[in-house]
């Protein structure tokens, strides 16, 4: 099962059994008895390929099929939606998924085309600035309302922010003004 593995892992990267070898440090008929299962690593060697490959030891040894700490949060995440998602009232699940919608045509778009990172960037700049937003003015929340020094803050903060936000949405219109005339 790990020989296996490690393997699929080699091959993934185009190595021969005497690269990854030489990158391990062990010689490549060792390895090459690991890869058949003639024998098994010990326990270190385990880890160090695994951190070579940037997957976990679980999927190393075919415990688990999620490769990487990225791969588990996809899956997380999924879970999470789709729980929340059930629990909610039916006109702000609708609501949500027209959101969702809208960032899986993002998260297609970009995952099977040429990445463009500059754009990611400025979206995720758009959501941080939004959540930051969002978070500052929520922790103001009382019910006597806000007396005026505070309701300057809230406004100075305000304006802070939204010029950052349109200064992030120039910035994005450039990209897609850029990439219309090409």
């Amino acid at each position: 099962m790990l020989g296996e593995r490690i393997r699929e892992l080699r091959k993934r990267k185009n190595m021969t059994l005497r690269e990854l070898a030489a990158e391990l440090g062990i010689p490549f008929t060792t390895l090459g008895n690991y890869e058949r299962g003639d024998r098994s690593p010990d326990l270190g060697l385990v880890l160090e390929i695994a951190k070579y490959f940037g997957v976990s030891m679980d999927y190393l040894t075919k415990r688990d099929n999620i490769a990487n700490y990225d791969e588990y949060k996809v899956n997380s995440y999924t879970e999470d939606i789709n729980k929340m998602l059930s629990k909610a009232d039916p006109d702000v699940r609708e609501q949500l998924l027209k959101i969702y919608d809208q960032i899986f045509v993002l998260t297609c778009e970009h995952a099977i085309s040429k990445p463009d990172n500059k754009e990611l960037e400025q979206l995720q700049q758009i959501f941080n600035i939004i959540l930051k937003m969002k978070n500052s003015f929520g922790m103001g929340i009382k019910n006597q309302g806000f007396s005026p020094s505070e309701k300057y803050e809230l406004l100075k903060l305000f304006l802070k922010e939204k010029q950052e936000i349109d200064k992030t949405f120039n910035e994005l219109f450039e990209i897609y003004i850029e990439r219309r005339i090409k």
